[in-house]
C-alpha cells in the first residue's frame, strides 16, 4: 500500500526533523532483528554456536508461558518475547501463545536492545532480571523434550554490550540460581507441580550467549543483503542516539 511506504519513506526525507512518524518505531531493535533473522535464515548463517540451518520457524512479539503464571500471590505474566525461534506453534488469532511441539529439536529467544539495559527484576522479586525470567520461560515448555536444544540470547550494539556488562548478567550459573530462589517462597507440592527439578536441570543445557549487532551483520554473506543490513543499522543507531 503506498501510503504506508510514503510514510516511512517521510522519515528519510527532505525535511527528516519533522517526519510523519517517530522514526524508531521503525529503526529499532525489534525491526533490526527481524531483518537479521530472515536473513540468516534465508542464508543459513552459523553463529556462535546457532546453526539457523535448524531454524525452521521464527515469530515476534508471542507471549510464551513460565513456571509462575499460576503461582498466587506473586503470580506473573506471560512474557512477550522479542524473537522466538524454532519448532513451534503460535496461534495470533486464538491467544498468540507460543506451543513448543512434541518433538521439537530446537528452540530459543532472542531479547532484543538497542540502548536500553536488561531490566533488574520483577514487581515482588528484584533480584530475578530479565533474563532469568526468559531462561524459566524456555525451560518451562521444553524440560520434558530431552532431545530439544535451546538457547538464549542477548543482542545489542557493541558499545552497550560493554557498557551494561551483559555477559554479567547472563551468566547461567547465576541465572539458575535466581530461577531457584524465585521457586523457594513457593511450596514443595507447587515445586513439583511445576516439575522444578527437570526445568532447573534442562536450563543446566541452555547454551547462553551474547551477540553484538556488529558481527551479525558481519556475518552476512549477501553482498546486497549487508549494505542494506548495515544502512539500516545505521539509521537504527542515530535514531536512537547511539554513540
Amino acid at each position: 500500500m503506498k501510503n504506508i511506504t510514503d510514510i516511512i519513506k517521510s522519515i528519510d526525507s527532505n525535511f527528516p526533523n519533522f517526519p510523519n512518524v517517530n522514526p524508531t518505531l521503525i529503526y529499532n531493535e525489534g525491526w533490526m532483528t527481524r531483518l537479521l533473522v530472515k536473513q540468516s535464515m534465508i542464508e543459513k548463517t552459523k553463529l556462535k554456536g546457532l546453526d539457523f540451518g535448524k531454524i525452521s520457524k521464527w515469530t515476534s512479539e508471542a507471549l510464551i508461558s513460565s513456571p509462575f503464571v499460576k503461582a498466587g500471590q506473586y503470580r506473573e505474566g506471560y512474557t512477550r518475547v522479542d524473537m522466538a525461534l524454532g519448532d513451534f506453534v503460535v496461534n495470533y488469532i486464538k491467544s498468540g501463545k507460543i506451543i513448543i511441539s512434541e518433538r521439537a529439536k530446537i528452540f530459543g529467544i532472542i531479547e532484543a536492545k538497542m540502548g536500553s539495559n536488561l531490566s533488574k527484576g520483577t514487581k515482588y522479586f528484584k533480584d530475578y532480571n530479565q533474563a532469568s525470567r526468559s531462561l524459566a520461560c524456555i525451560c518451562s515448555q521444553t524440560y520434558d523434550k530431552k532431545n530439544c536444544e535451546i538457547f538464549f540470547i542477548v543482542v545489542a550494539p557493541q558499545i552497550k554490550l560493554e557498557k551494561h556488562k551483559i555477559d554479567n548478567q547472563i551468566d547461567l550459573q547465576n541465572m539458575i540460581q535466581q530461577i531457584r530462589n524465585r521457586f523457594k517462597i513457593y511450596s514443595v507440592s507447587y515445586q513439583a507441580q511445576q516439575n522444578m527439578d527437570l526445568l532447573l536441570s534442562k536450563a543446566e543445557t541452555c547454551s547462553v550467549k551474547s551477540w553484538s549487532y556488529e558481527e551479525w551483520i558481519d556475518a552476512i554473506v549477501d553482498p546486497n543483503s549487508k549494505e542494506l543490513l548495515s544502512v539500516f543499522y545505521e539509521k537504527a543507531k542515530k535514531w536512537n542516539k547511539i554513540k
